[in-house]
């Protein structure tokens, strides 16, 4: 199974951790009175520990931070978790990493390259025999290994050094491969060119594993060429694109989306239907989740619903009948179309009494809708306030204001 160290023995190869200074500043922490932003927190244990290193103090008060944070995205456990608030924030939601973790079932030893937060490493772990993790950051390896720790998972070796050095050694001894490589620079910069990640993608695209294999990219990265058996999955949770997957040995379809937290799915169908385009902004303006539109089969699943497409490109399309109920499309009922005025819309919005709890959105218009929103002057809201939607899109080539209301 391998040698998994105690608490501290990989702490001390890093400068930045004092494993018993670290508990007594969360415990200290933890007593204090009211909320403080970070810095507050950091001068706070400055004057408590006076004798720590500034990284240890920085990093107390940044695991204290990201613990009323985690649960939201990892669960309860997570609220006596160990993270950097960077870790945090590149961290697979916990219904992404078990949705991505079922595919690794039944897997004798999956690398892991990227340990992160540890909970990719966790679900990976549940559904195989063993997973080999490595992380360039000695202090984030010990983090995640206390949290598999808490989340009472052995089945784990941790290993922590350059991937690139790492894994040579072990890749054949392992029948699948999930990968995260880091996509921030060392001053927390988000990076933008696969090549700039850690490790680059060009080089765990090209590693060989006989099994399933995983990558992890951002959702905006769009790979070209693809490599051969390569399918690309967008994945979503609640309102929101967060994740592009790159996987092989699967039956994933590309261009396929994901709907983690509810674990609905769309592949685009081997035969494209015709797009079509909308004639009138009558019916209904149906609007498609993130994960559809960055999919780049957008019209295929409009026309699939009998939904014709506002423009090219754009996430709005138009039904003169109401399309049967998706995950991945909102559906709103038109009452009105106006070319965009301002006094037009204001005196639209006025007749038909809508608070100031209206939505504004756009698409591919170079209006700014919580500006529109401020020039509307709408009321207060009350708990008798109507309210609706107003849609700000290209139409005829003009900027067109689209007043409906959400159906729930």
């Amino acid at each position: 199974m391998g040698y998994t160290p105690e608490f501290g023995d990989l702490v001390g190869q890093s400068p930045h951790i004092d494993p018993d200074m670290l508990e007594s500043a969360l415990s200290f922490l933890g007593e204090l009175p009211g909320c403080y932003e970070l810095p507050a927190l950091v001068l706070k244990l400055k004057k408590r520990f006076p004798h720590s290193s500034p990284e240890s103090l920085s990093l107390a008060a940044e695991i204290f931070s990201a613990r009323s944070l985690a649960p939201e995205k990892l669960g309860a456990w997570a609220s006596q978790g160990y993270f950097s608030l960077g870790v945090l924030q590149q961290a697979s939601r916990a219904a992404v990493a078990a949705c991505r973790a079922r595919r690794f079932a039944g897997g004798r030893h999956v690398l892991e390259i990227g340990t992160g937060s540890g909970c990719d490493t966790a679900a990976l772990a549940r559904v195989s025999a063993h997973v080999t993790t490595i992380d360039a950051d000695a202090a984030t390896t010990e983090l995640a290994r206390r949290n598999l720790e808490l989340l009472r998972i052995t089945n784990v070796t941790f290993q922590t050094g350059d991937a690139q050095e790492l894994v040579p050694a072990i890749v054949a001894s392992c029948d699948a491969l999930f990968a995260d490589p880091a996509r921030r620079s060392r001053a927390g910069q988000r990076v933008k060119d696969a090549e700039e990640y850690s490790p680059p993608l060009s080089w765990v695209l090209g590693l060989q594993v006989k099994g399933v294999r995983a990558i992890k990219v951002s959702p905006g990265l769009f790979v070209e060429p693809l490599p051969q058996g390569c399918a690309r999955q967008f994945v979503g949770v609640g309102a929101e694109c967060l994740e592009q997957t790159l996987w092989f040995g699967t039956d994933v379809v590309d261009s396929s989306v994901l709907l983690a937290d509810i674990d609905a799915a769309w592949a685009p169908p081997a035969l494209q239907p015709e797009p079509a385009e909308a004639q009138a902004l009558e019916g209904y303006i149906c609007e498609a989740h993130a994960v559809m539109n960055r999919s780049q089969h957008l019209q295929s699943f409009f026309a699939g619903l009998g939904i014709a497409s506002v423009a090219p490109d754009v996430a709005y399309g138009i039904a003169s009948r109401l399309p049967a109920p998706s995950p991945f499309l909102s559906r709103f009922l038109i009452l009105s179309a106006i070319p965009f005025q301002p006094k037009q819309l204001k005196a639209a919005l006025g007749m038909l009494r809508w608070s100031n709890r209206t939505e504004f959105k756009k698409r591919a218009v170079p209006l700014d809708p919580e500006a529109v929103r401020a020039e509307m002057k709408l009321p207060d809201h009350s708990h008798e306030s109507p309210f609706g939607v107003v849609f700000l899109l290209p139409w005829q080539g003009k900027p067109w204001a689209v007043i409906a209301e959400r159906i729930t």
